[in-house]
């Protein structure tokens, strides 16, 4: 077999190769010719579903999206919505390996242009330029997982982009692209990241370029003394000594303490939460004795009307008063779309999960993230 999907289809099956911890093969190549062999003719079970993220088998109503080097070359198959490529750079595609290839992550982020909502498209810049991995199946609800190696960077997918000039979608995925950073460590940072850096105009708090995930070493007097040798902030605001740390539940984890306790030992549980919650105020504490100050943002700022706002006029407060700039003003400006803000941020999170149920938003129905 040799086929080779698109867009949304190619997204999943890219995702599902992501999860196993795999880094993507360097070896680039052209769009190749579908081929059913050994099979005479493409039939739905012919089809890798697994490695595909698919469930069922694709249909009519919910067809497998595949792209194709000339119209000559179009499989028959109602399952199939079929697209032509002529004209793309030499080495736009990859191979998964057993027959499966898929677009390049710089001509993923250009195809998807044309379908995503820019700042859904931005997050997935976020997620290919990063350590992280949206679930294929149920990318906004789903698990991600954590620690696995980038497809692309910001410079690449901008180097690609520029390859192909002026024509509308590259238009559109350049834009996204202004938002986008390398290095996010999670679906959340990538959220604060992409609002802090959004204009005002469209709906963020024009904070400026962020940073993401750089390693400050700490000064050897401190080292001696038991710190640690380096920290590592989430985010940071470049040009400023403003960052930003996301702390989910799990660095104040009372969760697994109350499960302990029901369990009738509690005692492990209160120490590791402990010894979570000792390290992150040592942690803000030495990134501040670098001049660094690191504002954490908690579950609750993200979900609760207002918490992010007033984060950021935080943030722009101390800005304003270290380093100038119109950051407050910008911020201000922002609070007049504040509930917009609070329905796009309810959009691009995952839905809220209170007492093992999905918050009343979680039917909202956003593009594919």
């Amino acid at each position: 077999m040799r086929l080779t999907v698109d867009r949304l289809s190619a997204l999943r099956a890219l995702r599902a190769w992501r999860r196993a911890g795999r880094p993507l093969p360097e070896t680039r190549c052209d769009l190749p010719a579908p081929d059913p062999s050994p099979q005479q003719r493409w039939t739905r079970r012919a089809l890798p579903l697994e490695r595909l993220a698919l469930d069922e088998p694709p249909t009519d109503d919910r067809p497998l999206e595949i792209v194709v080097p000339s119209p000559a070359d179009r499989p028959k198959g109602s399952f199939f919505s079929c697209a032509v490529r002529s004209s793309l750079p030499s080495g736009s595609f990859v191979c998964l390996g057993d027959g499966l290839f898929v677009p390049c992550p710089e001509l993923l982020f250009l195809e998807l242009a044309e379908v995503m909502d820019p700042k859904v498209l931005a997050l997935l810049g976020y997620e290919l330029c990063g350590t992280f991995s949206r679930d294929p199946r149920d990318p906004r609800g789903g698990d991600p997982v954590y620690g696995i190696p980038p497809v692309t960077s910001v410079e690449k997918i901008a180097a690609y982009l520029d390859s192909l000039g002026w024509r509308r979608s590259a238009l559109l995925a350049r834009r996204a692209l202004r938002r986008v950073a390398d290095n996010a460590w999670s679906p959340p940072e990538a959220v604060i990241a992409l609002m802090a850096r959004l204009p005002v105009n469209d709906l963020g708090y024009e904070l400026g370029e962020v940073a993401l995930n750089v390693r400050h070493g700490t000064s050897p007097e401190l080292v001696a003394l038991g710190c640690r040798d380096s920290r590592v902030p989430d985010i940071e605001v470049v040009g400023t000594r403003i960052g930003f740390n996301y702390d989910s539940r799990l660095h104040l984890d009372l969760e697994s303490v109350a499960s302990a306790a029901r369990d009738g030992d509690a005692r492990a549980a209160m120490r590791a939460v402990r010894g979570k919650h000792h390290d992150d105020i040592k942690r803000n504490r030495e990134l501040a004795a670098q001049g660094r100050i690191i504002l954490p943002v908690t579950t609750e700022d993200l979900y609760e009307p207002g918490g992010l706002d007033a984060v950021m006029v935080e943030a722009a407060m101390t800005i304003r008063e270290f380093d100038g700039g119109h950051a407050l003003q910008n911020v201000m400006l922002a609070m007049l779309s504040a509930p917009e803000r609070q329905q796009l941020l309810r959009l691009l999170l995952p839905p809220r999960q209170i007492n093992g149920q999905n918050s009343s938003f979680s039917n909202l129905n956003p593009a594919d993230i």
